[in-house]
């Protein structure tokens, strides 16, 4: 998370570099399209006959393993860090050494998005660093039980957050059993195309694009360039919803049976030889994320800057929450996230994810209200379902912050957008029954007594008597606000 103000000596503030969990999402858009990229260079390499036992698993021994059977034929670990040094490295690189120790396997790789020293001089230099930190409650390695029960004979596999070591442990293990040099015979940074041992996350869908082509040129295959771009965005969407899955839960509070997540290579050939003729729903929501978090990112940075440019420290907790929501929101599911997409932009008329959506359910300058809604409202949003809950008289009232912006110009006068903007969420039939438990809309400069009213002025409505608590009534009931107005209704 980003870390707060710090008074120095001279009394003076000073913010630290910016460091925001919002880009977690590029984290694992990195993780990701590693992964992706190694599984294809599998692929590339192993028979045809063999597809069927290799297995990518995400998240349990490593960041990523490959498997042969129950085998582990190479672990992963992936850091984007922008840092040189070796020191940010080196507890990932201690994890592998010990891993490799403890679970032999036929190769451990370090993934970095930036150029670091070379595995001889990290050989040489690791030994001279300080050793990792020991854990709060230090345990004796000897003593405790492997950190994952790989082997199906072994009986069914524990939780790897009961049973993962700590830097120190492995750095504790390499050491007891004097195995420093046998451990490093198999470490290795990671090579990709023209012999470079790192690579920035904006590479990454080229060397999988030039992966991906190679395997039609060995089938004898001329793909088109849309279904390559299809391909790419099925194949990354597939890995990133098991690593979000992933996330999601060992994130939760509930007690969730833990089992290795692994996609089988059979998985990703069949992706590789369907005809994509026509998108799919998750290649578009894909595609929809990747719109969202790289505003959310932009969002992000500029409003950092803001408040360190106007000294205005106190709203580091403003920041903090900001992302704290645009991280729940990456955590939903492509179901839900294409449900949200659609709640906040209620004004436009996307019935299901197809090649229109993501150029219109995420507007650049849309997100940008949204966020500075999260921003400025010090209200806590219910983070699961992206509204704002306030009890009043025994009752709920639901606030839903959405990316409504008024564009008024020398033609379209503000009453008549008002109008348009109204009645199209009025004839929004994809999202009606998610509108029934909303009282009030969050926009950027709109305001209205109720959707009803605004879209009347200009435009023709159903206006069919109903009874009160009728549900299409309530929603013609609903109110529109700025985020001025919401602010005094919420920051109480």
């Amino acid at each position: 998370m980003t870390k707060g103000a710090e008074m120095t000596t001279t009394e003076t503030i000073e913010f630290t570099p910016y460091h925001s969990a919002i880009p977690s999402w590029s984290g694992y858009q990195y993780q990701g399209k590693v992964a992706l990229n190694v599984v294809l260079d599998y692929i590339l390499k192993i028979s045809p006959d063999d597809y069927e036992n290799y297995r990518l698993e995400l998240e349990w021994y490593e960041d990523f393993c490959i498997l042969n059977g129950e085998n582990y034929v190479s672990i992963h670990q992936v850091k984007s860090y922008k840092a040189h040094n070796l020191s940010e490295y080196k507890d990932a690189i201690w994890n592998l050494l010990g891993k490799t120790l403890l679970n032999p396997c036929g190769g451990s790789y370090l993934h970095s998005a930036t150029e670091i020293e070379s595995v001889e001089s990290i050989k040489k230099r690791l030994n001279e660093l300080a050793p990792p930190p020991a854990p709060k409650a230090t345990k004796d390695p000897s003593q405790l039980d492997p950190p994952t029960e790989p082997k199906a004979t072994k009986g069914p596999p524990t939780s790897p957050k009961i049973k993962n070591y700590s830097p120190r442990d492995y750095y504790d293990m390499v050491k007891a059993a004097d195995a420093y040099e046998e451990v490093f015979t198999l470490f290795s940074k990671y090579t990709y195309s023209d012999s470079k041992s790192y690579c920035p996350l904006s590479e990454l869908e080229s060397e999988i694009i030039e992966r991906i082509k190679k395997y039609y040129v060995q089938k004898d295959i001329k793909p088109t360039e849309k279904q390559l771009d299809v391909v790419y965005h099925y194949l990354l969407g597939e890995v990133d919803k098991h690593i979000t899955r992933r996330h999601i839960n060992e994130q939760s509070d509930e007690e969730v049976e833990q089992v290795p997540d692994r996609i089988g290579f059979g998985k990703i050939i069949k992706v590789l030889e369907c005809n994509w003729e026509e998108p799919s729903e998750d290649y578009v929501i894909h595609q929809l994320r990747n719109v969202f978090h790289s505003i959310c990112e932009n969002m992000s940075e500029e409003l950092h800057h803001k408040t360190t440019q106007e000294q205005d420290f106190e709203r580091h907790d403003d920041l903090l929450r900001v992302e704290e929501y645009v991280s729940a929101i990456s955590e939903l599911d492509n179901s839900e996230f294409f449900t949200f997409c659609q709640m906040v932009t209620p004004h436009i008329h996307i019935r299901k994810a197809n090649d229109e959506a993501y150029r219109d359910l995420i507007p650049e300058d849309g997100i940008e209200v949204l966020i500075y809604a999260f921003y400025e409202i010090k209200q806590r949003m219910s983070s699961n379902d992206y509204k704002y809950v306030v009890q009043e008289q025994s009752q709920n009232i639901v606030y839903l912050p959405t990316t409504v912006k008024l564009n008024a110009g020398r033609i379209r006068s503000e009453d008549r957008l008002k109008s348009t903007i109204a009645s199209n969420i009025l004839s929004n039939a994809a999202i009606r029954n998610n509108l029934f438990e909303i009282e009030v809309m969050i926009t950027d400069n709109f305001n209205s007594e109720s959707l009803e009213n605004a879209a009347k002025k200009y435009t023709d409505i159903d206006d069919e008597s109903s009874k009160i608590n009728d549900k299409i009534t309530k929603i013609k009931r609903i109110r529109l606000i700025d985020i001025n107005t919401a602010k005094g209704e919420l920051n109480q």
